[in-house]
């Protein structure tokens, strides 16, 4: 019995991820915004990731598919903070291992076997016992939504690994492609550029992106990407964790059970006999 070799890379990742529900909150108070904040976030990406990536990739149809997608992802999810607020939208955004499966099954032909449909249905009600509201279909089409796009991202990545896409490969065609995406609506509202959605899109950029991408592309190398989602769902336990002393939030007792849960799924998932 051993720990899968991709673990820690997917636990640095999520802890990273976890941030950024409290740091998109705080921008949005100060007075950034979604669109503001995914086009800076997209833009130093770029700016550290061009110089690295084997240009050679850059012109693929499957790079610039990535990009799109990751552009979608970026918008979506950040929007649904802003509506949802930082529990809700995590909830939402990890129903992504349902949509891993499929799209992952379709792609790279990976299984799908009882212990996933298990760990993911155990992260799903985890997730709840952390939220425990009533949304509105509002909040629940774009949670969804992003939920859907990281799904695809995530899938994409994998099969991107397959074609001899290196991690820093993949996150410079994500960060190109997804420009075309997001610069046009940063330039069509040019309102949205401000202090706040600026230093919240370094933020994002350097400590959403670059960092966490890069760890989480090297554990995918060595887990299933349905796996690998699942373990990352560790990414709103910290955002919870965080939102104590940021953000006022209390932790309740569900909140608590939730956490642990996700946590001994996440080693279960990561244990191979």
């Amino acid at each position: 019995m051993k720990i899968n070799k991709g673990f820690n890379y997917l636990t640095l990742a999520s802890v990273l991820w976890g941030t950024i529900g409290i740091a998109v909150q705080f921008s949005y108070k100060a007075g950034g915004n979604s669109i503001g904040m995914v086009g800076f976030r997209t833009l130093f990406s770029l700016i550290v990731t061009i110089f690295l990536l084997d240009r050679r990739m850059l012109f693929r149809r499957e790079s610039i598919i990535m990009g799109l997608v990751s552009g979608l992802f970026y918008e979506t999810y950040t929007f649904a903070i802003t509506i949802d607020g930082a529990p809700l939208s995590s909830f939402l955004l990890y129903t992504a291992p349902i949509f891993v499966a499929v799209i992952s099954f379709g792609l790279v032909k990976e299984r799908i076997t009882s212990r996933k449909v298990a760990a993911i249905f155990i992260v799903i009600f985890a997730l709840y016992l952390e939220y425990l509201g009533t949304p509105t279909f509002y909040q629940v089409f774009w949670g969804l939504m992003s939920g859907l796009t990281y799904g695809m991202l995530i899938s994409f990545s994998k099969y991107l690994q397959t074609k001899d896409y290196r991690e820093i490969d993949i996150l410079g065609v994500q960060s190109f492609w997804s420009s075309i995406l997001v610069f046009p609506l940063l330039l069509l509202n040019r309102d949205t550029i401000s202090l706040p959605s600026l230093l919240g899109g370094v933020y994002l950029a350097v400590l959403g992106t670059i960092i966490p991408y890069y760890f989480f592309y090297k554990g995918i190398k060595y887990a299933d990407s349905t796996i690998a989602t699942v373990i990352t769902a560790l990414e709103p336990v910290v955002t919870t964790i965080l939102s104590l002393p940021l953000l006022g939030e209390g932790l309740t007792g569900y909140q608590l059970i939730g956490s642990v849960l996700i946590l001994l799924c996440a080693i279960w998932l990561s244990i191979s006999v």
